[in-house]
């Protein structure tokens, strides 16, 4: 995600050289653990590593970084001696690490957190030097009018769902643009929390979470329900099996739920407390190499349009998600009962309790008898559609074009009505 990259540019643009002490602890775990196995008073950790430094450490002016951190339980556990010291500290460290690794020691007090997912798309633009279109296409949503260059943010969209937010697939986009080499980033990263599974997950569960982790493209392409079913992870598979390998999945934040909610006013309550539920993967760049397709097949409009609907459905939805979860909603998809022939794939409240349906579209086809019905239903004030039509209005329904799905955060909805 880039942890280590944006503490390295806060110590070098906020702090400067000489007062920024970066410790690395995959590289040096044993030198590190030794200053940090021997004490818990901050004088003398901070003395030890100025020695291992080599520089001076001084309050309110040095940034100590700890990179890496859930490598040493013990350094860990010192976050909390640190706080109120007067030293500045920040650390990285896995989430998986950090919140799912055996420990025999407490999580600290007194630490804040900070989480990166990967970029959005408005970051993907400011990734690529296009600052301005970001801007541009968060007036239009204010102002819902529509956007001028919005052929080609429909494109640059479509290159975002290839690409993905992932730093280095990012990256290697802005250079050169070579999908191949994007393809392969892609691999590494996948294979790389393959690996990671079977390090920190329970031995006994290691297999179970990699068959779900496997599962997740093929049951939001399904033809019929996008709802997850654990009979689709093997053959036979029941709940008892696969729920804990699911949560697992879900604490390490490699993959979001969404459960089914058949309310239509506030509070939202998830169906049978969370039984029923969709499942989609952290990046959709990571969804689309899952798929195994080429990216010029689907950057081109013609095959595009040859491709499986439901898997172009599959990957704006999981787009969707992804924009949401970035601004930290909580959502939920509707349908009237217990069946999928009406489903709109997400709801979200306001902090005022007012219900708003987002529904999603991969085209421009935007016909939807489930929308009307739960506008019917609900006495919603107004609907949002993603889709790739332009800004709009019409009946309650503000029209919003996938790529400005950014915009959708805590503060739009409490302005909606």
């Amino acid at each position: 995600m880039g942890k280590t990259y944006c503490v390295k540019e806060l110590g070098r643009s906020a702090f400067g050289v000489g007062r920024f002490a970066y410790c690395d602890f995959q590289t040096n775990l044993d030198q590190l653990n030794t200053i940090f196995s021997g004490t818990t008073e901050v004088e003398r950790i901070v003395s030890d590593l100025s020695l291992f430094l080599r520089m001076d450490i001084v309050p309110e002016e040095t940034l100590i970084a700890f990179d890496e951190i859930q490598l040493s339980e013990k350094a860990l556990n010192s976050l909390r001696f640190f706080a109120g010291s007067g030293y500045r500290v920040i650390a990285t460290g896995s989430q998986l690490g950090l919140t799912l690794r055996d420990r025999t020691l407490p999580f600290p007090s007194d630490v804040d957190h900070l989480y990166l997912r990967p970029l959005d798309f408005e970051e993907f633009l400011w990734a690529l030097g296009q600052e301005k279109m970001a801007d541009g296409i968060r007036s239009c949503f204010v102002d819902r009018r529509a956007f001028v260059l919005h052929d080609d943010a429909l494109d640059l969209y479509r290159r975002y769902l290839v690409v993905g937010g992932m730093p280095k697939a990012v990256s290697c986009y802005a250079q050169n643009g070579d999908y191949e080499e994007i393809r392969t980033l892609q691999a590494e990263i996948n294979q790389t929390y393959i690996a990671d599974i079977a390090l920190y997950a329970p031995p006994e569960e290691s297999v179970r979470i990699q068959a779900v982790w496997a599962s997740i493209p093929k049951q939001l392409a399904r033809e019929t329900t996008r709802k997850f079913k654990y009979a689709d992870v093997s053959k036979g598979g029941r709940e008892r099996q696969y729920r804990a390998p699911l949560a697992w999945l879900e604490a390490a934040e490699l993959v979001t739920l969404n459960p089914q909610t058949n309310d239509t006013t506030a509070p939202l309550v998830a169906r049978d407390g969370g039984s029923f539920f969709k499942a989609y993967l952290l990046d959709t760049g990571l969804m689309f190499f899952r798929y195994n397709l080429d990216a010029q097949i689907f950057l081109d409009d013609e095959a595009r349009g040859l491709l499986s609907a439901n898997f172009r459905g599959a990957l704006a939805e999981n787009y969707a998600m992804q924009a949401l979860t970035a601004n930290n909603l909580e959502t939920f998809y509707w349908t009237p009962g217990t069946t999928a022939q009406q489903e709109v794939e997400f709801v979200v409240q306001n902090r005022r309790g007012r219900i708003i349906p987002i529904e999603v579209k991969s085209g421009d086809n935007v016909r939807s008898r489930s929308l009307a019905a739960f506008m019917e239903k609900s006495k919603a004030p107004c609907a949002l559609r993603l889709s790739a039509k332009n800004f709009g209005m019409t009946d309650r329904v503000f029209s919003v074009p996938l790529y400005a799905a950014f915009c959708i955060d805590e503060q739009a909805l409490m302005q909606i009505d």
